[in-house]
């Protein structure tokens, strides 16, 4: 079960599409995803995502609060990040290990 869902995410994450713009970000499929990497496409996407999160409640609620504007970015990276830890760095991770050896890490 586990081998099929790091499959499809991989399959996900192999699309260069996926990845736009930041497919300089992407590691070879042999290569470890590192924290680092990790944060910054966390940063990258999740930027994203954090400003359209902003604009939706701002077009939602007239009023512009900056603080809850704040917290609605830092808690729409905080979750993007969980996301992909999750998801990404451990499908890909678990790729790696067993491209680089013949070895099943499950």
């Amino acid at each position: 079960m586990a081998r099929s869902w790091d499959d499809r995410v991989n399959a996900l994450s192999d699309q260069d599409w996926a990845w736009w713009p930041l497919l300089s970000l992407r590691p070879l499929r042999e290569q470890a995803l590192s924290h680092a990497r990790l944060l910054q496409i966390v940063l990258g996407f999740g930027g994203v995502c954090a400003c359209f999160s902003v604009l939706l409640y701002w077009l939602l609620f007239d009023t512009p609060d900056w603080l809850v504007a704040a917290s609605l970015a830092g808690v729409t990276v905080a979750l993007f990040y969980a996301a992909a830890r999750l998801t990404l760095y451990r499908s890909w991770n678990r790729r790696a290990a067993r491209l680089r050896s013949d070895v099943d890490p499950l």
